[in-house]
């Protein structure tokens, strides 16, 4: 889902709702974006996306192929084949209305070619977690003193 906020306005409280794109490494993704309201040129039926790792400042640009519903446009790309992102974790994304379908960075692209800026997520299921079990001590002087607190995980 694109970034958005939502407000819940409840007697006393006002809650506010928000949610990212989520992009999968290796996999197919399909994103949804309201754009339809947003688009600004009809000579421009390209969309180009730039993604931006938060951490490393690096960019990647991709041609989603894009489905134009009534109320939402559906962006889908696969990722490793389409568009090769670096390491999971978060970065910025930024939509342009382009004219040509051969960019192949924003160099040449002005501020009024953006509909849409914000942030996703990339996950790679590939990665497992570390699972800890339990740490048995060694006889050694290290660990086998007053000082050392062992947990159990």
């Amino acid at each position: 889902m694109p970034f958005f906020f939502d407000f819940l306005v409840n007697k006393k409280q006002i809650f506010i709702f928000y949610s990212m794109v989520v992009i999968n490494k290796g996999v197919a993704n399909e994103l949804f974006f309201n754009l339809t309201s947003k688009k600004r040129l009809a000579s421009s039926p390209f969309i180009f996306i730039k993604f931006t790792n938060d951490m490393t400042k690096q960019d990647y640009f991709v041609y989603p192929t894009e489905v134009v519903k009534p109320r939402f446009s559906s962006m889908s790309f696969t990722e490793g084949t389409h568009i090769s992102l670096g390491a999971e974790g978060f970065y910025t994304y930024v939509i342009y209305q382009v004219t040509t379908n051969d960019l192949s960075n924003d160099s040449t692209l002005t501020s009024s070619r953006i509909i849409e800026r914000g942030k996703a997520l990339v996950k790679d299921a590939s990665v497992t977690e570390v699972s800890y079990t339990q740490y048995t001590p060694t006889s050694n002087k290290n660990t086998t003193n007053s000082n050392t607190q062992y947990l159990s995980i």
